[in-house]
């Protein structure tokens, strides 16, 4: 894919989402959404200047009224998308413990951020992509039912949930060639990953974008490095 495309980030303030916004302004026009105005100006102010259209909209995925604003806004001012990237997360630090010890409120406060929230983005933003398009769901290997282990069951929960929204989207979404994947970035050196991470940020949106953009597009994987796992 060697066109201008218009994407959305959400989360793209800090960690993946802005080192996706990092590579993909240098040739597409790229929309962040934030939780607060601040925030989204000092992520555009860090960038420096580039030729295509990049801008930020303030956007809680736990919210569907901010949802709907910031899509009234991004149709203003590219009209058409033709990428969603659903990077925005939490991770709640209830990890170490076992599931029985796992509060509800945790379960329900990242399930509703990791899977809900972008179920509502797509509600919002699939009217928007009228000449087909590309979702790619930011989900983990820790949401692998196959490699499935203990701890940050709050997580885990989230994000076997959120390949199973992706599957179901892949399918109905199909029928408007929008293609929609899920991907585990790997283990990156974030907030959330920590400083034992195996991976820089760099080294994981590279590998992203590589995937995002490349020509022969899969519909409803789950991959790793560009690899289905």
């Amino acid at each position: 894919m060697n066109h201008k495309q218009n994407i959305v980030i959400t989360g793209g303030n800090r960690g993946i989402g802005y080192g996706l916004l990092k590579i993909l302004s240098d040739k597409h026009n790229v929309i962040i959404t934030v939780r607060d105005k601040q925030k989204g100006e000092s992520s555009i102010a860090r960038l420096g200047h580039s030729k295509n259209e990049i801008s930020y909209v303030v956007m809680n995925v736990d919210n569907s009224d901010t949802i709907i604003r910031a899509a009234d806004v991004i149709k203003e001012r590219l009209n058409n998308i033709d990428m969603l990237i659903n990077n925005a997360g939490i991770l709640i630090k209830e990890y170490q413990l076992p599931a029985i010890e796992t509060s509800e409120e945790s379960i329900l406060r990242t399930f509703n951020t990791n899977t809900l929230g972008v179920l509502r983005v797509c509600k919002s933003i699939v009217p928007l992509m009228s000449n087909r398009g590309r979702i790619i769901n930011i989900s983990s290997g820790m949401g692998q039912l196959e490699a499935m282990e203990s701890g940050s069951t709050a997580y885990r929960l989230s994000k076997t949930s959120l390949n199973a929204l992706t599957k179901i989207l892949s399918n109905e979404l199909s029928p408007l060639g929008i293609k929609v994947n899920t991907i585990c970035p790997g283990w990156v050196r974030t907030d959330m990953g920590g400083d034992d991470a195996t991976l820089s940020i760099e080294e994981s949106t590279t590998q992203i974008v590589d995937f995002a953009l490349k020509d022969d597009f899969p519909n409803g994987q789950f991959l790793r490095h560009g690899k289905i796992i």
